[in-house]
């Protein structure tokens, strides 16, 4: 007989939630009040900080091992001092033998890597 009762158990053990008072909403704000009040406040000081036009951080740059090969007996004849350097060097030669418009191509697109460079290490300083 208990097995015909089970559905009775059950919900006789089960505790209902109870949700609270109902929030109502007093005030509503609009996006326009907002921006009206950030627009009449000046900067905060965190914003007036100088800000770096560049930033220099260590990357890699992933090669095989027939180029570094090739930039270790570079700098092992004394070319360079380091495989920095040698890069370096190498990027300069080539940049120096680019036509005019693409140098400008070219100093247009490091400007924007460098922005970015800029970017992202102010938005990881603030965190």
């Amino acid at each position: 007989m208990a097995l015909l009762n089970h559905e009775q158990i059950k919900n006789k053990n089960k505790k209902t939630l109870t949700r609270g008072p109902k929030i109502e909403i007093n005030n509503q704000v609009s996006r326009v009040d907002i921006d009206n009040t950030n627009s009449t406040k000046g900067p905060s000081t965190k914003e007036k900080t100088i800000v770096s036009s560049f930033v220099t951080e260590p990357v890699n740059i992933r090669v095989d091992n027939h180029i570094r090969n090739k930039i270790a007996a570079l700098i092992t004849m004394g070319h360079s001092d380091s495989q920095k350097e040698m890069v370096d060097t190498f990027v300069n030669l080539y940049v120096e033998s680019l036509n005019d418009s693409d140098a400008k191509r070219f100093e247009d697109l490091v400007q924007i890597y460098e922005d970015k460079d800029v970017k992202r290490h102010q938005k990881k300083a603030k965190k």
